[in-house]
């Protein structure tokens, strides 16, 4: 699985629940840069990052992998 499925799982949850990247940047305390890199990436993130991000989301880590 590539990170397009990943990130674009995330981009649907940060537009389902009206998150901002700013806003997820604060929540996950990953930079924006960061972020951007993770949502427009062929690269799959690493798990640290991923466990941010969905923490920032209030998910499950394998939300994004399922």
């Amino acid at each position: 699985m590539g990170n397009s499925l990943v990130s674009e799982k995330i981009k649907t949850i940060l537009s389902d629940k009206n998150v901002s990247i700013q806003e997820l940047s604060q929540r996950s305390g990953l930079s924006e840069t960061a972020i951007k890199v993770v949502l427009d990436s062929d690269k799959i993130p690493s798990l640290a990052a991923l466990i941010k991000i969905a923490r920032g989301l209030g998910v499950r880590p394998g939300t994004f992998l399922d």
